[in-house]
């Protein structure tokens, strides 16, 4: 069974990433198992003090565990999700075991990153499977805010990419507008070598309007500020 792991900053796509992989019927992609607040499964989470305290006290070993289910499952692969922010342990372990292959999501758009961002902070939405009103309620935020994330995220993004680079493990690396573009299902599944699937789908939609300016409550000084310092091309529609 192939082993994998779904690395990447929050917004980057990596939530889409998962559920298309776990439309598969040879793959399991579960979520967070080191999010901080819950071990996040395929459900909502098991956010008790048990759950939690077992898998801190040894992550490696809840690491390990979690593949071996999923190998006593039949599966061809198995993985989860991992967000910067979670166990370091586990990037330790990443990094001393080769057989685990790493599935790298980045997103070049940072203002389209860390405004999605801002709007799940804002409203505890981080994911959602039916177009409401909520795909087209507006952002509060000013470009100082966006700034500091965004330049956060871009160095997380630096550092991720020079520590994978390094690494003997099987890898790939997609930019978020990738996973939109015709033929990706099929690249992807060559990738973790399992045949391709026409009907892998993901259930998730955009929880914002494609049009980036179209986000924000004030979207003047946003374009201001972006076209000020050359990065007026963040102002697009990403997809």
């Amino acid at each position: 069974m192939k082993r994998f792991v779904v690395l990447g900053l929050p917004r980057s796509g990596s939530t889409y990433l998962m559920s298309l992989l776990d439309a598969h019927r040879d793959v399991s992609c579960a979520g967070e198992q080191y999010n901080p607040f819950a071990v996040i499964g395929h459900g909502p989470g098991d956010d008790t003090h048990d759950a939690i305290l077992g898998r801190d006290k040894d992550p490696v070993a809840h690491m390990e565990a979690f593949f071996a289910q999923g190998e006593a499952q039949g599966l061809a692969c198995c993985g989860y999700k991992y967000m910067i922010g979670h166990n370091i342990k586990i990037l330790h372990e990443l990094a001393a075991n080769p057989d685990v292959t790493i599935i790298y999501i980045w997103r070049e758009n940072k203002l389209a990153q860390i405004s999605s961002l801002i709007k799940a902070f804002q409203s505890k939405k981080w994911a959602q499977s039916r177009v409401n009103s909520h795909v087209s309620s507006k952002i509060v935020a000013t470009p100082r805010q966006i700034s500091h994330r965004w330049h956060e995220y871009a160095t997380f993004d630096h550092l991720i990419s020079l520590w994978l680079a390094n690494l003997p493990n099987p890898k790939v690396t997609y930019e978020y507008r990738e996973m939109f573009q015709s033929g990706f299902e099929e690249g992807l599944c060559e990738f973790l070598d399992v045949p391709f699937q026409p009907r892998m789908k993901s259930r998730l939609v955009k929880q914002s309007s494609n049009s980036i300016l179209d986000r924000f409550e004030d979207p003047k000084p946003i374009r201001y500020y972006f076209n000020q310092i050359g990065l007026g091309r963040w102002l697009e529609d990403e997809l």
